[in-house]
């Protein structure tokens, strides 16, 4: 069970109204952007900046931030996490039961839910979503094998993998119209948190059928507003959910997420109000801001509001396990013990990060679990060259150049140059750079191409198995020419996979920690990867963004955002 890859030096912010939601004086309904009232909060645009184009619009393939941030606009799971406090909400279930076995699972569906209007419906109008949707987007995820939704739900609902022979789930029921029965092949301990994501969103047969984009979430896709400089979501105009006034959400009349390197501009875009978010800003120019404008986040009301947020979230360097040097534990262990994280977090992130992971690939983020008893591989040098002496490569001698993978962000590269540095100074191993799109990356290392990359990874739900599930042997293929997503080490190591077979269907949390803890230290023993910082990111925060609650899941929950302006208090 997994989770998104984060892009490094992803930023969500916003960006200028002008150049995205068309926010000139002339706005009107017709357009489908209403000037914002200021006042209420009803209509507006709330830009984002997003730091390459989206992967897909289809739930079973989201595999990375910005793709899960503009899918989760437009489609919907059964279920969903609270922003606060990442506890399950009803979303399009309205209630749900477990059984006292933990093997069958009955949800009451939301009644009037209707799928955004769209050509692919009869006259243009959606319809409503029933128990037939759930079944049909269930059946889907089972027959597209090469998805990333099946990665999750492999091998959990009774019947799924006999799918293509019966053309049937037997553990998947609508008992009616808005009643829907689950039965597992185990107690999976995790199986609700899977409801909760993206990935199982329920989607109408008549959108899939006819290639086109329709969920029954807040905001709605139009292919002309998909542009190069930008992807803008409008207002749901039926959407399924209210205010307590009754008035039908979300408030906001778009939603836009611009194509925009991370830097400077976004900062000075801010101070001059054509922001309305930044995030991930370094800690060097938050002091600055915050001593040479001091007032405008004490004044009253306040124009800025400033937060800190720890995220579910871990940098690492992948190393390919499949193939020399790295299928050399002494080596893996060299490189680990060359590298000092703490260099890395204090002068290249500019302390832009929790802090350096020393121990293991899970984040302290995740409540209730100790991760800082997890031991990692301890900067030394001396070890490393020594380790490196006894894997056959003494000083590096043998060992080629290495292709390094990283992503086109400053920071990326700018870490990716800081380890090259490193290992090169410190063990003799020469890296060549390839800065790369996301795409481009997961691409080559599906096809074994790279030595190591840059990489991260976000908790889909606040679970430690998100982060194991990256070393699950099971999802490695035979040949090295084929995608072992989301094993892109091709780690396998019986005793671990064990651990985590016996973790997914251990409800007792306790005793399924414990497991953890042990795979955990099992990862972090043999180093398929390199766990580099653990992440936490500042929030700059236009103080007309009212509702808006950032998270350490980076769940962009935007139905009930507002943009509403203070009074000004009087002396």
């Amino acid at each position: 069970m997994n989770m998104k890859k984060v892009i490094l030096s992803f930023v969500v912010v916003s960006i200028m109204l002008l150049s995205a939601c068309g926010g000139d004086e002339n706005a009107t309904q017709e357009n489908d952007n209403p000037i914002v009232n200021l006042t209420t909060g009803d209509g507006g645009c709330l830009d984002f900046a997003i730091a390459e184009k989206y992967h897909t619009l289809d739930p079973i393939n989201v595999t990375n931030v910005v793709t899960f941030h503009i899918v989760s606009q437009i489609y919907e799971p059964l279920l969903r996490f609270d922003e606060k406090d990442l506890s399950f909400q009803p979303l399009l279930a309205e209630s749900w039961s477990i059984s006292e076995d933990n093997l069958t699972l009955t949800f009451q569906l939301k009644k009037e839910v209707y799928f955004q209007d769209n050509a692919c419906f009869e006259g243009g109008k959606g319809r409503e979503l029933k128990s037939s949707d759930v079944i049909y987007t269930f059946k889907r995820i089972y027959s597209e094998k090469n998805s990333y939704a099946y990665s999750l739900f492999k091998n959990t609902i009774k019947g799924g993998e006999e799918l293509q022979t019966n053309g049937e789930i037997s553990g998947l029921k609508a008992i009616d119209d808005y009643t829907v029965e689950f039965t597992l092949t185990k107690a999976f301990s995790n199986f609700v948190n899977l409801l909760a994501t993206v990935s199982s969103a329920i989607v109408p047969k008549e959108a899939i059928e006819n290639n086109a984009v329709a969920g029954s979430g807040p905001f709605t896709y139009k292919k002309d507003h998909d542009t190069e400089q930008a992807i803008i979501l409008l207002k749901n105009q039926n959407y399924h959910v209210s205010d307590k006034s009754g008035n039908r959400l979300p408030y906001l009349g778009s939603v836009a997420f611009n194509y925009v390197k991370p830097g400077q501009e976004q900062l000075d875009l801010f101070m001059n109000d054509k922001l309305d978010i930044i995030t991930g800003i370094p800690p060097e120019s938050i002091k600055d801001i915050v001593e040479s404008q001091i007032s405008d986040f004490q004044d009253k009301p306040v124009r800025y509001v400033l937060g800190r947020y720890p995220q579910v979230a871990t940098s690492f360097l992948n190393l390919n396990n499949a193939v020399a040097p790295f299928d050399n534990i002494k080596v893996r262990k060299a490189v680990g013990m060359a590298i000092n994280k703490s260099r890395i977090v204090d002068d290249v992130l500019k302390g832009e990060a929790y802090g350096a992971a020393n121990h293991g690939i899970v984040p302290a983020a995740i409540k209730n679990y100790d991760f800082s008893s997890i031991v990692g591989q301890e900067y030394n040098v001396s070890q490393a060259k020594k380790m490196l002496a006894e894997s056959g490569y003494p000083n590096g001698k043998g060992i080629p150049t290495l292709s390094f993978a990283t992503g086109k962000g400053n920071t990326s590269l700018r870490v990716a140059l800081e380890i090259q540095k490193q290992l090169l100074t410190n063990l003799g191993i020469n890296v060549e750079i390839s800065s790369l799109s996301l795409k481009e990356i997961m691409e080559m290392n599906s096809k074994s191409r790279i030595n190591l990359s840059l990489s991260g990874w976000l908790g889909e739900f606040p679970d430690p198995i998100n982060f194991l599930s990256l070393f699950y042997g099971a999802n490695v293929p035979s040949n090295n020419e084929e995608g072992s997503y989301p094993n892109e080490s091709r780690y396998k190591n019986v005793k671990f996979d064990k651990l985590y077979e016996e973790a997914l269907v251990t409800i007792d949390t306790k005793k399924r920690y414990e497991l953890y803890l042990t795979a955990d230290q099992i990862i972090a023993s043999e180093v398929p990867i390199i766990p580099l910082w653990y992440h936490e990111n500042y929030q700059l925060i236009q103080s007309i963004v009212k509702d808006y609650q950032p998270n350490s899941m980076n769940i962009l929950y935007l139905t009930h955002v507002k943009l509403v302006a203070a009074p000004i208090e009087k002396e």
